[in-house]
C-alpha cells in the first residue's frame, strides 16, 4: 500500500519554452502522459483515462497551429499519486526548463489522505519542496 496525494495547479514558465526542449518528458520509465492542452480542466486533456491517470497539460502560448513552432507557458496539473509519482516528473520538467535558461514559478497545491494540505514549491536551484500548511494532529513540515 502507499500514501496518495492529490495535486492541482500550474507551474508557470518565463519566457515560454519551445516544445522540442521538453521532448525528454516523453522518454523514460514511470512518466505520466504529458499532453498539449489549454489547462488541466480541458475535456480533451489526458484523454478518456484522465480520471485514472491524471492530467499533465503543457499549456501553449496561443491556440495550436501545428504549422507554427509551439511554445509552452505553463504546466497545468491535476493528478493523484504517491509523492514520488508526482515529484519525479515534476522535477524533470523543472530541470529541463531551468537548464534551457527559463524561470519557473510553482502554484501547485496538494492534499493528502489524512487531511494534510500545502503547496509544492520550486527552490531557486530547482529542487522540489512540499510545504505543509495544515497537518491534522501534528505540526506541519516540509520535505
Amino acid at each position: 500500500m502507499g500514501y496518495d496525494y492529490s495535486v492541482e495547479g500550474t507551474v508557470k514558465v518565463t519566457p515560454s519554452i519551445p516544445v522540442p526542449v521538453l521532448r525528454e518528458l516523453q522518454q523514460g520509465p514511470n512518466l505520466p502522459i504529458f499532453c498539449l492542452a489549454d489547462d488541466a480542466d480541458d475535456p480533451d486533456a489526458g484523454g478518456p483515462w484522465s480520471d485514472l491517470v491524471g492530467v499533465w497539460a503543457l499549456v501553449p502560448d496561443s491556440p495550436l497551429d501545428f504549422g507554427q513552432p509551439i511554445t509552452v507557458r505553463a504546466l497545468a496539473m491535476r493528478h493523484t499519486s504517491k509523492s514520488t509519482g508526482i515529484r519525479e516528473p515534476l522535477a524533470r520538467f523543472v530541470r529541463l526548463c531551468l537548464d534551457a535558461g527559463h524561470q519557473v514559478v510553482s502554484e501547485l497545491e496538494f492534499h493528502g489522505d489524512d487531511g494534510e494540505r500545502g503547496t509544492i514549491e520550486v527552490t531557486p536551484d530547482g529542487n522540489i519542496e512540499w510545504v505543509e500548511t495544515s497537518a491534522p494532529g501534528r505540526e506541519p513540515t516540509r520535505w
